[in-house]
């Protein structure tokens, strides 16, 4: 996996931007209560935390990034093209 990003630690929420492999577009928002990560122009994964009013973190956040990429590419695995 190869993940370029740039995180933003903003007052209550934790922005990456970037690309997976150099060319699939990325972008994550933690706002401690949820968050959600976009992959490409059709995956997208929305959760929202246990804990509410907590604030994010950029370790949690890394973390939360690197789980969603491995959920994209396990459910990226059996697509074909025609």
């Amino acid at each position: 996996m190869s993940l370029k990003v740039k995180i933003q630690d903003r007052d209550k929420e934790v922005v990456g931007k970037g690309t997976i492999d150099g060319v699939v577009p990325f972008y994550f928002k933690d706002q401690g209560h949820r968050w959600m990560v976009r992959i490409g122009q059709n995956w997208t994964f929305k959760e929202r935390d246990l804990v509410d009013g907590s604030t994010p973190s950029t370790s949690a956040a890394r973390n939360k990034m690197c789980w969603a990429i491995a959920q994209f590419r396990n459910q990226s695995r059996g697509v074909t093209c025609a």
